[in-house]
């Protein structure tokens, strides 16, 4: 055998001696064809150790939880939309998705050298630990693909492929595929969801995609929407360093500003969201006709709870000014807000007697005389009675 070997090694180099210039044309063409095929199989392998089925190997289970990943992504809108593993598990550019293919080897080793249950641990982990999945999935991966400004940013800084395309991101370019996703860029534009949130406000703050994300592609859910229990959990706990904006009323001219600070002093934030307020600015609309019917603030607000009294809320409540009735043949008549709230409640008028908008309801003496309007206290039991019309209907 090796004497074999011998030989034809002996005749490769007379065959150079003789014919060098064509021994180096064969041994170029060799070197490159030998390369060339090397090539092929090494971005073979890797196309095929990035897909899916390759990944199943190790994560083979049909449910949910440890070694059920693939199969929890396939039933994801990740997977409709063709963002696959390494989409999400190497970060943005061709040096990210090396990393991640020589991470993955770390992770076959670990599968065939260690127990079962100590890759169940590590995976149990990942889906139930947010600071350690931000470790894998990094914000910038997330907003690569959701955002504008992250993926020009990173696009400008590195390179995203060599001539061959191993996976969706690398020709991700923003805007243009977010917006051929139907996404909206989660730092600039207003999300409909039941939560007013402010996705860059919470980045700002240190907060990770996964602290609220998490389980995005592996919960098993088509859509994995933030559930109302984490952002109450959250901001629970950092209470003290969380600031709330407060909420300014501003119906019909009299401002009523509510602190969440106060609150949070006294209450917990589930005690009021999402069953008393939804989550989202705006969502609940509270009038004047709400005051007495025990929803909204009037939950608490009930003199039981805490003070109904409108002072408590209404601190620097403006007085409306005066309305003046014009009436053909008499003295216009002036009613004085100032007056009137002297000795009654707001609510005694409003609305049950009176809308709270000027003027789409036209008052009579008629009416006034069968007890309405202004009738309804000037009857002379209440005040004095209506017909004393030189009392409203002044000259001064």
């Amino acid at each position: 055998m090796f004497k074999k070997i011998k030989d034809v090694l002996e005749k490769i180099k007379v065959f150079a001696r003789n014919n060098p210039k064509s021994a180096i044309l064969i041994f170029t063409l060799a070197f490159f064809l030998s390369l060339a095929i090397f090539i092929f199989i090494f971005v073979e392998s890797l196309h095929i150790s990035s897909e899916p089925k390759f990944c199943e190997f190790c994560h083979p289970e049909k449910k949910t939880g440890p070694f059920s990943e693939v199969y929890t992504w396939s039933k994801n809108i990740h997977a409709t939309q063709e963002v696959k593993c390494l989409d999400c598990h190497g970060k943005p550019g061709l040096t990210g998705y090396m990393k991640a293919k020589f991470g993955g080897l770390r992770d076959i080793y670990g599968f065939v050298m260690y127990s079962h249950e100590h890759m169940s641990g590590i995976l149990t982990k990942a889906a139930t630990d947010p600071k350690y999945a931000s470790e894998i999935v990094p914000n910038e991966i997330c907003l690569f693909c959701h955002t504008d400004s992250y993926n020009q940013k990173i696009r400008k800084e590195r390179i995203m492929s060599a001539g061959v395309k191993f996976r969706l991101m690398d020709s991700v370019k923003n805007p243009e595929f977010r917006k051929s996703k139907g996404l909206r860029d989660i730092l600039t534009e207003e999300l409909k969801s039941e939560v007013n949130l402010n996705h860059k406000k919470h980045l700002d703050a240190g907060i990770n995609c996964l602290d609220c994300h998490l389980g995005v592609a592996h919960g098993g859910e088509y859509k994995n929407t933030v559930k109302t229990e984490r952002c109450v959990n959250c901001h629970e706990k950092r209470k003290s360093e969380i600031s709330m904006s407060d909420l300014t009323f501003n119906a019909y001219g009299q401002a009523v500003i509510f602190s969440h600070k106060s609150h949070n002093a006294m209450f917990k934030c589930d005690e009021c969201h999402p069953d008393i307020f939804q989550m989202r600015k705006g969502s609940s609309k509270i009038t004047f006709a709400d005051h007495t019917k025990q929803k909204l603030c009037y939950s608490c607000h009930n003199n039981k709870k805490a003070p109904a009294d409108c002072k408590t809320c209404h601190v620097k409540v403006p007085v409306p000014k005066p309305i003046t009735y014009k009436v053909t043949g008499i003295s216009p008549a002036s009613f004085s807000h100032e007056f009137h709230t002297m000795i009654f409640k707001c609510n005694d008028c409003h609305t049950k007697i009176w809308p709270m908008k000027k003027g789409i309801k036209k008052m009579t003496m008629d009416s006034m005389s069968q007890g309405k309007f202004c009738g309804s206290c000037h009857n002379s039991k209440v005040a004095f009675e209506s017909t004393e019309c030189e009392r409203c209907h002044t000259s001064k």
